[in-house]
């Protein structure tokens, strides 16, 4: 049986402080986080990456090279700012 490997870059991403959040305005925690999410699934698909699955307000996704998860990184910080 032939070993076959592949690079995998690991991001996981979260929202800051969505708790308190939760705690101080519960609608508009979960309109944030439904904005996260869309976010999430263009920016991540544009860039050649792929979720993997939601865990509450944080998301594990791969990507195949280096250069595009940073990438990423940066784009969904400056959506977000």
């Amino acid at each position: 049986m032939a070993q076959s490997r592949q690079l995998a870059v690991v991001m996981f991403t979260d929202i800051m402080g969505y708790t308190a959040m939760m705690q101080q305005d519960e609608a508009l925690a979960l309109q944030k986080l439904n904005r996260f999410r869309d976010q999430l699934k263009s920016r991540v698909s544009e860039l050649s990456g792929e979720i993997i699955q939601y865990y509450g307000d944080g998301c594990l996704i791969i990507f195949t090279n280096s250069a595009d998860a940073v990438n990423c990184g940066r784009v969904l910080q400056e959506d977000f700012r």
